[in-house]
């Protein structure tokens, strides 16, 4: 029998499989690398992307901020302009206001009364006169309720002289002037003064 050495031949196998599992190891491993390179740069593309829309939304956050601000002072403006205008439209109305009040004393004092001072004080009128009959003054405070101008009459006195001699009754009423426009005027021109 022939002596044959299957020796060279089984470590030249060895051999190539080594290399060949060195090469499938290497061919992996790059294209491990090459799958980990390419998703590390979708990541910072994805990133990248992101950053550019967070920016974006930031100047536009800015962009509103500054809008918000602004219409804020338009709006404290505008209602500034609108409290001026009440002031102006209440002082318009409240112009007239002593025309009507001595025309309603003109309606609402009954015959039989006479006046003999009036004297206003803020929104209160103080009334003092004569009168013939304790009737035609509860008359002339029920005129008084009545009225759009005048309102809330109090009777502060009322004074009897001598029933014989059948001389007039001295009186002092207090009325409230109420003229919506008018007393919001005073009040905001008080406020403005404060």
């Amino acid at each position: 029998m022939a002596n044959i050495n299957l020796l060279p031949w089984r470590e030249e196998a060895r051999e190539k499989q080594k290399r060949d599992f060195i090469g499938i190891l290497a061919l992996v491993f790059l294209v491990t690398s090459l799958l980990v390179y390419l998703f590390i740069s979708y990541l910072e593309l994805v990133t990248d992307d992101q950053r550019q829309r967070n920016n974006y939304l930031q100047t536009e956050i800015s962009l509103l901020d500054t809008q918000i601000a602004e219409i804020k002072k338009i709006t404290e403006r505008k209602k500034d302009i609108e409290r001026r205008t009440e002031i102006i439209l209440g002082l318009q109305q409240s112009r007239n206001l002593p025309t009507h009040v001595l025309d309603e004393l003109v309606r609402i004092v009954p015959p039989g009364i006479y006046l003999s001072s009036v004297d206003k004080k803020g929104s209160i009128l103080w009334i003092e006169g004569r009168s013939e009959s304790n009737n035609n003054v509860a008359n002339m405070m029920r005129k008084v309720k009545t009225s759009s101008y005048l309102n809330d009459p109090s009777m502060q006195s009322i004074v009897t002289q001598n029933e014989n001699l059948r001389q007039l009754q001295r009186f002092k009423l207090r009325v409230t002037i109420t003229d919506e426009f008018g007393n919001q005027a005073l009040d905001m021109q008080q406020g403005a003064k404060k």
